[in-house]
Order: C-alpha cells, then structure tokens, then sequence
C-alpha cells in the first residue's frame, strides 16, 4: 500500500501486515520479518494479561507493563520524544535484532 515517506510497514492488533509498495523483495522480507516480531509482541501482551509485550491506541504505546505517551508520529520514552520507528526503543531493538 501507498505509505508516507520513510515507513517501511506496520503491524496490526489483528495480525495484518501493511507493507509499503515502494519496496524491494528484499527489503520487503526484512520488513515483514520486523513487523511480524511487533505482532508478536502484541499476542505476548494478550497472554500475559498486560505484563510482558506491547499494545497501542491512538495516544499511547505499553511494553512489558510500562505506558509511553504517543502523539504526532511520537513517543515519549525516557524522557524524550523519539518518532515511531526509533532504533532505540525496546519494543524496536527486539524487532530489528529478528
């Protein structure tokens, strides 16, 4: 699907993956393998009963128990706002290390 500039793909609550259709076959697979780890992610949560995993509204994002603030293409995490997407978040680090 048509996706804004710099976003590779996303995963829904619900299992989908939206990969942007601007991408290679190889990044393609690399960015299904990342978003898949983030669906994942969401099942933990559901199993764990909200201790382990991520879920996410409009304006909030959880990992393993802890609500980060979301807004505008942001998240608040550790004091600062880093966009969707950061290398740096736990919930990302997981995903880019699959």
């Amino acid at each position: 699907m048509d996706m804004e500039d710099g976003t590779l793909g996303m995963a829904t609550k619900n299992g989908s993956i939206l990969i942007n259709n601007k991408l290679s076959p190889a990044q393609e697979k690399g960015t299904v393998d990342h978003e898949d780890t983030h669906y994942l992610q969401v099942k933990e949560f559901h199993a764990s009963n909200g201790k382990e995993g991520m879920d996410y509204g409009d304006d909030y994002l959880l990992f393993d128990g802890v609500k980060y603030p979301r807004k505008d293409g942001k998240i608040y995490y550790e004091g600062e706002w880093h966009p969707e997407g950061w290398p740096g978040f736990k919930w990302e680090k997981e995903a880019y290390n699959s």
